[in-house]
């Protein structure tokens, strides 16, 4: 059961990398598309194979679901956490390049793109519209926005 376990690691992983590779970073907010699919494909995939070799009960089905879910949350927060963060784009490209020349890296790795990344992430999300140079909110309704912008404030308040 443990070399099961840690197949189904791996092969949630390869699916992962698959499904990036073919939806990129398409996202529908609040998750990327290649996580979604991921995670029910390798579900279903995972508890096709327990039924069939292991020969397991519905005990074992919500066992292997509930151990993808908790492999897909934990790669979702370390996704988001390396693709949301600035300062993680910058250690990353200092592994990838031992050193950098600060000036030659600003002129790569500046304002203007970080703030091009991030509305492109809000485009794909929909969440916004951009036409010319205006910036417009898609959904002003939307009640996990209205949450985070009211804990925002109370936060901002507080500290």
């Amino acid at each position: 059961m443990l070399l099961f376990f840690l197949i189904n690691i791996i092969s949630y992983i390869i699916i992962l990398k698959i499904n990036y590779l073919y939806f990129k970073q398409k996202i529908y907010y609040p998750f990327r598309v290649a996580e979604m699919y991921t995670f029910i494909l390798h579900s279903i995939l995972a508890v096709t194979v327990m039924i069939y070799f292991f020969k397991i009960e519905i005990e074992g089905i919500l066992l292997v679901l509930l151990i993808n879910g908790l492999i897909c949350f934990a790669l979702y927060q370390i996704g988001f956490l390396i693709q949301s963060s600035p300062r993680t784009k910058m250690l990353l490209d200092l592994y990838d390049y031992k050193t950098i020349n600060k000036d030659e890296y600003s002129n790569i790795y500046n304002i203007d793109v970080i703030l091009d990344n991030r509305l492109k992430r809000f485009c794909t999300s929909n969440q916004i519209q951009i036409e010319n140079t205006t910036v417009t909110l898609k959904n002003k309704k939307s009640t996990l926005l209205k949450i985070v912008a009211i804990v925002f404030k109370v936060f901002t308040n507080i500290f």
